[in-house]
């Protein structure tokens, strides 16, 4: 078990498993592409299972050719984790639905879901034309979230 002190609260959490949700290859139909560099579309959007206390991290990316905007592939990885005090960081709303995590716990789940999809696309795409597409490391307050309570 481990636990982040985030501000006024500790989160006690296990990492559960990792899901390859779908991943792609798409080779370009442009004649003699030069891959210069790589561009990438990075969606996150958490789900949560009150039964179980699990919040689910879904980590989707698309890669493109940096220079032509040629998609190249994809992939979308479930990151799991097991909130043991689920009941202590997520609080019911007036009409019953759970509300969101508070936005410090979203975010260090966040960077941890990125920083293992990164792994996750590097075991994915050894061996291929997208062995060098590396997801760059990323500040998780910059990208906008789904959150499916």
């Amino acid at each position: 078990m481990e636990v982040a002190e985030i501000k006024d609260y500790a989160m006690e959490f296990q990492f559960r498993g990792i899901e390859i949700l779908s991943q792609s290859i798409n080779l370009p139909q442009i004649p003699n592409l030069s891959i210069n560099g790589f561009a990438f579309d990075i969606n996150l959007e958490s789900k949560y299972d009150a039964n179980n206390k699990l919040v689910f991290v879904i980590v989707s990316v698309t890669i493109y050719d940096e220079k032509n905007q040629v998609k190249l592939g994809n992939a979308s990885i479930s990151n799991i984790f097991h909130l043991i005090n689920f009941e202590t960081l997520v609080k019911k709303g007036n009409n019953g639905s759970f509300l969101p995590l508070p936005n410090d716990a979203i975010l260090f789940l966040n960077s941890l879901s990125l920083s293992t999809t990164r792994g996750v696309m590097l075991g994915l795409f050894r061996g291929t034309f997208l062995h060098n597409a590396v997801l760059p490391i990323i500040d998780p307050k910059q990208l906008v979230m789904n959150q499916i309570v």
